[in-house]
């Protein structure tokens, strides 16, 4: 019975990436083109990669277009160039042929994509995470889909979502270290995934601490669990990023003095930023709301509800952790019998659980005070800068949401879907076209339909799988586990 119950789960991660292709396409075709000075900024980063150079930012943009916002200066250019490769090779030569509107749409369009792929890590690495509950991992990827904040970004030309992607890889790059023990293939992996994570933002810094914290602390067999192969291992893991990253970090101090590329004094001079001391900015309610907005969409500030599509899910958490600690004393009793994840490896260890949940919160705080810092230098507070934490935050989210049972757990999920989809969908704009291309209305109607399927497919799969459920399952975690315990 497991394998149909894995594929039920598998298939909760594949239609929530589909919602997730659609549901940006719905935005970005219905939006007009570059609504803001950072996107046509980032826009002009791809085109300048496609001409064969990077940009520089007192240069200013070297594409002219006829719509839009324009900035004055090339403010993205500090960030490392692996997202605008990706979309060099579509938007360029559309934007040489003239076709300038086309060009705008085929970048959105990758974006999209690119938001499927980041829940498909997402999903992944939530697996990793919690291989004794496939559901909330599945729950997990489903969080990541309909955040907002995600979803915007996915139907514009930025450059978060790799960024994100690979933060999820680390994380269970980390994870399936910490569980597991280290592998060859898991140290190819974990090289593969701090090079392409810091050739996306300098932020990424963060989740190459936490894969690195986690291969020393790896345990298991075989030579790459002992102290010389972790030592090795810890190696490869930090040479990979400083080796396909590092020359553009170096360029960033040679023309700005800072690695990170930021010019405060501009931002001063000309976008009125000001510095900030670090008591001043923890203590702004602004800089938080600001932060971790990513479920506002398009509603106004004041509007208070959709904040409980981030804070109701967490708090449910909080009573699914404590709910079964009241009534265990915390000791797994003799003779019941092991957990198993999907490979068949032995999945309930209290410690795992333990360094992981660290390495998770570490993560949170390390990327919370890396936002404060910027902020405190003259940054704005924005919710795009919170997304990183998202596919951590989505796992505590979807413990609460499918923590209670076999028909409780999906009917919530079924409530918390709806409601962010309604968010979502006050996003588009199905009135009128918003490009100068007719066609673009009838394809965002179209990518809302296959967005509201893939919905229907999502909650089709939660309830099967919940309802597939054991009854009663002797689980040293949770009484309601996910998967069929197999005796040990």
């Amino acid at each position: 019975m497991r394998r149909p119950t894995l594929t039920l789960h598998a298939g909760i991660v594949l239609a929530a990436a589909v919602f997730a292709v659609f549901a940006a396409i719905a935005i970005g075709f219905s939006a007009p083109p570059f609504n803001s000075g950072d996107e046509a900024a980032h826009f002009d980063y791809a085109v300048s990669v496609w001409h064969g150079h990077l940009p520089v930012f007192e240069d200013g943009l070297t594409i002219k277009a006829s719509f839009g916002t324009s900035p004055p200066v090339q403010w993205v250019s500090q960030h490392p160039p692996l997202f605008y490769a990706i979309l060099a090779p579509v938007v360029g030569p559309l934007w040489d042929g003239g076709h300038q509107y086309q060009a705008v749409l085929a970048g959105r369009a990758v974006n999209a994509l690119l938001a499927g792929l980041t829940v498909l890590a997402a999903g992944w690495a939530a697996r990793r995470v919690l291989p004794t509950r496939p559901l909330a991992a599945s729950v997990a990827a489903v969080v990541v889909s309909m955040t907002s904040m995600f979803l915007l970004v996915g139907g514009a030309v930025y450059n978060d979502l790799p960024n994100v992607a690979f933060g999820a890889l680390a994380i269970g790059v980390a994870a399936t270290a910490l569980r597991r023990g280290l592998s060859t293939r898991l140290v190819v992996l974990a090289a593969v995934v701090t090079a392409a994570g810091m050739l996306s933002r300098l932020t990424f810094a963060v989740f190459v601490l936490a894969v690195l914290v986690a291969v020393l602390c790896a345990r298991g067999n075989g030579w790459w669990n002992s102290v010389a192969g972790r030592l090795v291992a810890v190696v490869i893991a930090a040479a990979a990023p400083a080796v396909a990253a590092g020359w553009f970090f170096l360029r960033n101090e040679r023309l700005t003095g800072n690695i990170a590329g930021s010019q405060p004094a501009w931002a001063a001079a000309h976008l009125h930023r000001q510095q900030h001391g670090f008591v001043e900015t923890v203590t702004d309610p602004g800089f938080w709301t600001g932060v971790f907005s990513v479920f506002r969409g398009h509603f106004a500030p004041d509007v208070q509800w959709t904040w409980w599509l981030l804070v109701g899910p967490l708090l449910l958490a909080v009573v699914v952790a404590a709910v079964p600690a009241l009534r265990r004393s915390g000791r797994v009793p003799s003779g019941t019998p092991a957990v198993v994840d999907g490979e068949g490896r032995v999945a309930s260890d209290r410690l795992a659980d333990v360094l992981v949940a660290l390495m998770l919160a570490a993560v949170v705080v390390l990327v919370v005070f890396l936002q404060i810092r910027f902020t405190m230098q003259g940054g704005a507070s924005q919710a795009r800068y919170g997304l990183p934490v998202v596919p951590v935050l989505a796992v505590v989210m979807a413990i609460g949401l499918a923590g209670f049972g076999r028909v409780l757990s999906p009917l919530v999920v079924t409530v918390w879907v709806a409601a962010a989809g309604y968010d979502w969908f006050a996003i588009v704009d199905l009135s009128a076209p918003a490009f100068q291309v007719p066609a673009t209305l009838t394809i965002s109607r179209i990518a809302v339909v296959v967005a509201f399927v893939a919905l229907a497919a999502v909650l089709a799969f939660v309830w099967t799988a919940a309802l597939r459920r054991p009854a009663t399952v002797a689980a040293p975690t949770d009484a309601d586990a996910d998967e069929t315990p197999v005796p040990a």
